[in-house]
């Protein structure tokens, strides 16, 4: 692309981390900047304008953006057409320190205020003097409920296949921001308070994604399954959206995360037994096994409250699958409490888990008022502590596979098939210069990874499992071939 009339050469480097509320957020922004006439590069030197989409769930997100920015620091001097943003959590949560660390950044751009984001490159760009430039939300504390709402606009004008997980795969985004203010996070500050999207809205995006080619939904909420909104007269849950959402042609499958454990409610859990497309999995983060550490949490229930909620899972959707995350090394845990999380991974049996060792976030009310007490190697310890546990639950429970068939929905190449390309080394399967090694995801939510033809990837295929991984199914894809003299279609593995 050449150069545009205001100096720049069209280039677009986006780096983003975190949750895939964030993955969304970067497909919408590139999406309107497309309009612009921009096209991505995922190279940062040959871009002129670099966008860092960030996250501030944990320290370690924000340590790596502001290492992406360091290398930065002197791209200007080369290269003074360049505009470099950062946007989302970090953005809302730290705002002028941004600048203050980083001088070199443009622009500052919240969660709520993406729409800006095309304008403020255009007038940074286009300033005979370079301004830095700011758009965030209001705090919790700054104005009304509704004023601080307002301020947070979810942003969900254009979607670009491109930025997708796979090009059969797409978020949806229901709902944003949260209210349940749990001690630790810093979601709600920034996120905002929570509101939910009119189901016409949703159903009218899940319709044009259908028509692009999309075959499976993934809606997206801090707490996904507290969505309600009334629309002409009647009050709809998630459940609503799902029955819908079962009705759009195309659609093979729908999932949803991540789930509050407090509003699983049953007419959820018998939508998700009863919808032939919905994925039999649930990600319901506990946290933590102890019910001490929960209450200092403020996540709103105990253990027995988790279990009771788990069994009427093991009852309601038999087979279905659960994955969990916690926090090793909050305030104050003990090791008495850390082996209860232990317990609780035993007792539930999650197919995976998320671990994540505390980290103090800034403006959380564990920061203000509780102590990080934990040392950092007593939280490592604890950490792999937990992940050996749960890598045992997970082999032992992706065995029982074995010798079954599962329904794979085919995403494309396996990581080790794209790193052998990559490396330019032959990808092909053993003995077939035509197949290489794919993946896709069982109905229960597995990774599975067979032989096959590349051309699968967006087709739902049988595959029989034959080994496994801690993490991964192992199998070889059934097809069928009719024999010559015979009626009979028999399944033959290949």
């Amino acid at each position: 692309m050449s150069s545009s009339p205001d100096g720049h050469n069209g280039k677009l480097y986006i780096e983003t981390v975190g949750c895939q509320m964030n993955v969304l957020d970067s497909e919408l922004v590139v999406a309107a900047l497309r309009k612009d006439g921009y096209e991505l590069t995922d190279d940062p030197k040959a871009a002129d304008t670099l966008l860092f989409n960030t996250c501030s769930v944990r320290e370690h997100a924000e340590h790596k953006i502001y290492s992406s920015l360091g290398r930065l620091k002197y791209a200007k001097r080369t290269a003074p057409q360049k505009v470099i943003g950062v946007l989302g959590c970090m953005a809302q949560k730290d705002q002028d320190l941004i600048f203050e660390r980083a001088p070199h950044v443009d622009i500052v751009v919240g969660t709520g205020q993406l729409a800006e984001i095309p304008r403020l490159i255009k007038e940074t760009r286009s300033a005979e003097a370079r301004q830095q430039q700011k758009a965030v939300s209001l705090g919790r504390r700054d104005g009304s409920v509704l004023e601080i709402s307002s301020s947070f606009q979810s942003y969900d004008p254009l979607r670009d296949p491109e930025m997708r997980p796979t090009p059969f795969q797409a978020f949806v985004r229901i709902m944003i921001g949260c209210d349940k203010f749990c001690t630790y996070c810093v979601v709600p500050a920034t996120r905002g308070p929570e509101q939910s999207r009119p189901p016409s809205h949703i159903l009218s995006e899940v319709k044009v994604l259908a028509d692009q080619g999309v075959k499976e939904i993934c809606m997206l909420g801090q707490t996904v399954n507290s969505y309600k909104h009334t629309e002409d007269g009647r009050t709809h849950r998630l459940s609503d959206l799902m029955y819908a959402i079962n009705e759009v042609p195309g659609i093979e499958r729908i999932r949803f995360v991540t789930s509050y454990p407090k509003d699983m409610t049953d007419d959820l859990l018998h939508a998700v037994r009863d919808l032939p497309k919905a994925v039999k999995y649930l990600h319901a983060p506990l946290q933590h096994g102890c019910n001490d550490q929960l209450k200092l949490m403020k996540r709103g229930y105990t253990v027995e409250d988790y279990r009771e909620m788990m069994h009427r899972i093991w009852e309601t959707i038999p087979g279905c699958s659960v994955s969990s995350d916690f926090i090793v090394g909050f305030c104050g845990e003990s090791e008495e409490s850390h082996q209860l999380s232990i317990a609780s991974i035993r007792e539930f049996r999650f197919k995976n888990s998320f671990i994540f060792k505390y980290s103090e976030r800034g403006g959380t009310k564990a920061a203000s008022l509780m102590k990080d007490d934990i040392p950092e190697d007593v939280k490592k310890r604890r950490n792999n502590e937990m992940l050996a546990v749960q890598n045992e639950i997970s082999e032992e429970d992706n065995a029982e596979f074995i010798g079954r068939r599962v329904s794979v929905l085919v995403e494309g190449q396996s990581k080790t098939a794209e790193r052998k390309a990559a490396r330019g080394e032959d990808a092909s399967a053993p003995g077939d210069p035509l197949a290489t090694q794919l993946m896709g995801r069982s109905e229960c939510d597995r990774i599975v990874v067979f032989d096959g033809n590349p051309r699968l990837a967006g087709s739902t295929c049988e595959v029989e499992v034959h080994d496994c991984t801690g993490t991964t199914l192992i199998g070889s894809i059934v097809t069928k071939e009719v024999q010559h003299g015979s009626s009979g279609i028999l399944p033959i593995l290949s």
